[in-house]
């Protein structure tokens, strides 16, 4: 599925703020940390390190991540119509350094299967949750993709206390709540 245009103002350049006034201001937005993967038309998997990912809609269950426009990954994800979002979990700085790396093969080493829909690269050591998503649409943003996932499959590990995350240019998990009675008051006056 190509990517649709998106159509932007032709007086939204003027006023603008500059590139590393924009970083640092998306910079205080914690992030979580994902690793979008596909597979190529041999089966060779492809992935990427990506913490522009969020959900859309619970119904239907939409999420969508941004992936520069140049990205070998957008485009095998594109010809493919599927992808996967593995959201790291705490301590997996590693695993997302080696997928925001250039190296050519950066699966070499890590382990993966299958996902139950369309076989997409899961990595269930390195994850706290994953979503399998068919692409249901593409909009290019600037320099980069927004590709929409309706997810037709995923797995959440309670047993993983916390995700990583991504703030101010550094990793840092998210804090755990030791006090189970604590979490419980929480969700029930979350209601």
């Amino acid at each position: 599925m190509p990517p649709v245009p998106l159509t932007l103002p032709l007086d939204l350049a003027p006023g603008l703020v500059d590139g590393p006034t924009f970083l640092s201001i998306m910079g205080a937005l914690p992030t979580g940390v994902t690793v979008v993967t596909t597979l190529g038309p041999d089966g060779e998997p492809y992935g990427m390190t990506c913490s522009a990912a969020c959900s859309v809609s619970k119904t239907p269950p939409l999420l969508l991540v941004c992936i520069n426009r140049e990205s070998r990954v957008l485009k095998a994800l594109l010809e493919r119509g599927e992808f996967a979002v593995n959201v790291l979990r705490g301590g997996g700085e590693s695993t997302s350094a080696r997928f925001a790396s250039q190296q050519d093969d950066r699966f070499r080493d890590v382990r993966w299967e299958p996902g139950s829909a369309g076989g997409l690269p899961v990595m269930p050591a390195d994850v706290v949750a994953h979503a399998e998503c068919r692409v249901a649409a593409a909009v290019e943003a600037g320099d980069h993709t927004i590709v929409i996932g309706a997810v037709l499959a995923g797995g959440l590990r309670p047993e993983v206390p916390s995700p990583l995350m991504y703030w101010r240019r550094s990793y840092t998990r998210w804090p755990v709540e030791e006090d189970p009675r604590t979490a419980a008051l929480t969700l029930a006056a979350e209601g």
